[in-house]
């Protein structure tokens, strides 16, 4: 009896230093920014073209990305992988209404506008009288990488456009878009 009480202290002991190894620091809070020209290309879009936008972006810098919770903003996102990244995000902005969500299956570093990769976006704003709009499966949205722009684990700064947005019928467009989202998960 003296031994197996013997091999049991030194366990009790060491429990208090196992606790030490469970708690780890918060991941970083997601943030986000994108500037998009939805735009009516003709007959088939009812929608009035404008722009949507949350924090500061554009094709060639990163002024403001808000931070998920800012303002009543949602910032959502994950880009993942080495070489070739996975991308899904979404973004919304209460002051507009504007909403975005991403999705890139593959997309390299090495993606520009004459070799881009492909994906897909919905988007709804006050302005389509928050109707979500689809991009087109047949003629996916375009991305690509210019200037500072890139990919990398957790992060990805790029530009897009997409030739059809559909909803109910309506054909519009997006046009020379951006966006830049970091700290996203993996």
């Amino acid at each position: 009896m003296r031994l197996a009480r013997l091999s049991f202290v030194p366990v009790l002991g060491l429990l208090p230093l196992l606790g030490l190894g469970c708690s780890g620091a918060e991941p970083p809070t997601p943030r986000g920014a994108y500037k998009m020209n939805f735009a009516d290309p003709g007959i088939d879009c009812s929608q009035p073209g404008h722009i949507a936008t949350l924090g500061n972006v554009t094709d060639i810098q990163k002024v403001q990305l808000v931070t998920d919770g800012e303002d009543g903003a949602t910032v959502e996102c994950s880009v993942s992988g080495s070489g070739t990244f996975s991308v899904s995000a979404v973004a919304k902005n209460p002051a507009d209404l504007s909403e975005i969500q991403v999705k890139i299956d593959a997309i390299s570093p090495a993606a520009t506008q004459d070799a881009p990769a492909t994906g897909d976006i919905s988007f709804s704003s006050a302005k389509t009288a928050e109707q979500t709009f689809y991009s087109d499966k047949a003629t996916p949205c375009k991305f690509w990488f210019e200037g500072k722009q890139g990919v990398d684990a957790g992060k990805i700064w790029v530009g897009f456009e997409c030739p059809a947005m559909l909803n109910e019928g309506e054909i519009c467009q997006m046009r020379l878009g951006v966006l830049a989202f970091d700290s996203c998960g993996g």
